[in-house]
C-alpha cells in the first residue's frame, strides 16, 4: 500500500510541566454547554433520543434499567418528567431507546445475554408496557423512521460462550429486526434479517500480523469474570499469553494478567459470526437503512421495504499525522495507517452522504509486537450513500482540536486517540453539519460538511464536570430556530445540552 506523507505543524505538550496548550485562531462557530442534567444515579446514561414536536427526550440507563422523560423546553435547565424502571432480571440489560416522532410512545430493547433479546413499546406518559416482540441475539440499537411507521433493531450477537470439553468458543449470528408499527404505535409485523452470505468479501482487510476482538468470556464456566486467570493451570498468573482454544478453526489466546476479561478473539474475512451491528442510520424516506459493522470495518445497506441486505461497504483505511506515543509529549507528527472500524454512524438531512465515528475496536499489536496497520482511524469519515464509495475525513483534526483545548488524552495516544463514538447530522443555516462525541476526551466536536470533500472540525464543547464522563449517545434538536446537541455521558450519570453559537470561542486553560 502507498505510504502518504501529511505535514503538519508539531505542537508540544509536557504532561510533567504542565504547559498551556496552545490557542488556535478562533473559529466562527461555538459549543457552550447550556446545561447540565444529573440523573441521580453514578453511571449507565447511555442512549437518548428525542421527539422534536413535543420536545421530549428519553433517556436509557443500562446499569439500572431505567427509562427517563426529560422535558427539554427549557434547554438551559433539564428537568425529568417521568422516571420508569422497566423491570428488568437481574441477567436482562437495557441497551437503546427511540421516541416515537409523534406518538406517546418509546421504543426500548433489551439484551438478555445469550437468549433472544426483545423490543418493549411502552407509554411515554405511565411508562404502560404496550407491545413487545421478540428480536434477536444481544440488540444494542432502535431507530424509529421519521413517518413512525418502522422500527430497526441491530442485534449485535457480540457475547461468546467456551465449551471446555471440545475447547471451542461460540457465539451468535447478528442480524438486524425491521419491525412494523400500526399508527397506534403497535406492533403489526415482524421480520429477523439474517446477514447475507459473506465468504471473501471484496476490500475486507486483515492486519499482517492478525487482529482480535477483545472480548469478556466466562471461559472457566464459574459464572463470573475473573480479571486474573490461571490458564495454563500451573499455579502462577503470569504476564504471558496462553493458547486457550479454537474459535472458527482458529487460535484463542488470552493473558492471564488480564484474564477472562480480554479473551482475543480473532477476526477472519469468512466469518459470519463476527458481522455484529451496531449502530444504524436511516434514509429520510425510511426505504433504506445502513449499518456499521465495527468489528469488521464495514457498513451494511439493508433495503427495509423488503427486508434484506443488499451488501456491504468496506471502510477501507484511514492514513494521516497523529500522535502515536503516549508519553507526556504531544506531537502530530508520527502517521497512522488505521483501520477505520466504525462505530457510530448518521446520514446527512439530504441523504447523499454517510457519515461514521470511526472509534476502532480490534486489537492490532498483541500477538507479535507492533502491528503496523492500527485499529481506529480516529477520524469522521463522509461516505457516498448511494455507491459507498469513500469521500474524505477529518484526519487529524479530532485529535488537534481536543489538544488545543486541553482535553487530549495523551494516554491513548498508542491506542486511538481522542475515540470519536457516536456521531448526529443536521441542517443548519441551509447546510449539513455532523457532532461527534469525544470519548476520551469527555467532549463534542462540530463539524461544516458544507464542503462534504473537505469536512472541516469548527468548534469543541467540554462536557462539564472533571471525573471521567464518556459521551455516548448524541442527539440534536432545535428551539425558536437554534440548535442544541445533547450528549448522555454514561461513566457519571448525566446528560449536557449544548447550544449550537456564533462567535468567539474562549478556550479553557
Amino acid at each position: 500500500m502507498k505510504k502518504t506523507t501529511f505535514l503538519l505543524s508539531t505542537v508540544l505538550l509536557s504532561a510533567c510541566a504542565g504547559n498551556t496548550p496552545l490557542e488556535a485562531e478562533s473559529p466562527r462557530w461555538r459549543m457552550q454547554a447550556d446545561c447540565l442534567y444529573f440523573s441521580g444515579r453514578d453511571q449507565g446514561t447511555e442512549i437518548i433520543s428525542v421527539q422534536q414536536s413535543s420536545l421530549r427526550a428519553v433517556l436509557s440507563n443500562f446499569k439500572t434499567g431505567e427509562a427517563d422523560i426529560l422535558d427539554l423546553s427549557r434547554p438551559e435547565k433539564i428537568t425529568r418528567i417521568n422516571r420508569f424502571d422497566l423491570g428488568l432480571q437481574k441477567s436482562e440489560e437495557f441497551t437503546s431507546a427511540a421516541f416515537h416522532p409523534s406518538l406517546n410512545v418509546f421504543a426500548g430493547v433489551i439484551d438478555t445475554g445469550l437468549e433472544r433479546g426483545r423490543l418493549e413499546i411502552r407509554s411515554s406518559d405511565d411508562g404502560t408496557l404496550l407491545d413487545r416482540v421478540e428480536v434477536g441475539f444481544g440488540p444494542d440499537a432502535v431507530v424509529i423512521s421519521k413517518d413512525g411507521g418502522v422500527v430497526l433493531v441491530a442485534n449485535e450477537g457480540e457475547d461468546f460462550s467456551y465449551d471446555k470439553q471440545t475447547g471451542e468458543f461460540f457465539s451468535a449470528e447478528g442480524s438486524i429486526s425491521i419491525i412494523r408499527l400500526d399508527k397506534s404505535g403497535r406492533i403489526k409485523a415482524n421480520a429477523n434479517i439474517e446477514l447475507a452470505e459473506v465468504m471473501h468479501r471484496e476490500g475486507f482487510v486483515v492486519a499482517e500480523k492478525g487482529h482480535f476482538l477483545e472480548r469478556e468470556i466466562d471461559w472457566d464456566g464459574d459464572g463470573k469474570i475473573s480479571k486474573k486467570t490461571d490458564f495454563d493451570a500451573n499455579g502462577v498468573i503470569e504476564n504471558k499469553k496462553v493458547k486457550i482454544g479454537r474459535f472458527e478453526g482458529a487460535d484463542v489466546y488470552a493473558n492471564e494478567n488480564k484474564g477472562e476479561a480480554k479473551i482475543l478473539i480473532p477476526v477472519a474475512a469468512d466469518s459470519k459470526t463476527l458481522l455484529e451491528p451496531e449502530y444504524i442510520a436511516l434514509s429520510p424516506d425510511g426505504k433504506r437503512a445502513y449499518v456499521t459493522l465495527q468489528e469488521t470495518n464495514e457498513v451494511a445497506e439493508v433495503d427495509v421495504e423488503n427486508g434484506r441486505v443488499l451488501g456491504y461497504f468496506n471502510m477501507g483505511i484511514a492514513e494521516h499525522g497523529a500522535d502515536r506515543k503516549a508519553n507526556g509529549w504531544v506531537e502530530f507528527n508520527q502517521s497512522v495507517m488505521a483501520l477505520r472500524e466504525p462505530d457510530g454512524i448518521a446520514l446527512t438531512p439530504d441523504g447523499h452522504y454517510f457519515v461514521t465515528a470511526d472509534e476502532g475496536d480490534t486489537d492490532t499489536e498483541t500477538l507479535d509486537g507492533d502491528e503496523p496497520l492500527q485499529s481506529g482511524g480516529r477520524t469522521v469519515s463522509v461516505f457516498d450513500a448511494k455507491t459507498g464509495d469513500f469521500v474524505a475525513d477529518t484526519g487529524n483534526q479530532l485529535d488537534e482540536i481536543t489538544f488545543a483545548h486541553g482535553v487530549y488524552p495523551d494516554r491513548r495516544s498508542n491506542k486511538k486517540g481522542a475515540e470519536p463514538e457516536g456521531v448526529v447530522s443536521f441542517e443548519m443555516e441551509g447546510q449539513a453539519w455532523a457532532v461527534a462525541g469525544m470519548e476520551r476526551a469527555d467532549a463534542l466536536v462540530l463539524i461544516s460538511l458544507a464542503n462534504p470533500k473537505q469536512p472541516k472540525v469548527v468548534a469543541l464543547g467540554k462536557i462539564p464536570g472533571e471525573e471521567s464522563r464518556s459521551p455516548e449517545g448524541i442527539a440534536h434538536f432545535e428551539r425558536n430556530g437554534e440548535h442544541y446537541v445533547l450528549s448522555a455521558n454514561e461513566m457519571n450519570g448525566t446528560v449536557a445540552c449544548f447550544k449550537i453559537m456564533q462567535g468567539e470561542l474562549k478556550l479553557e486553560h
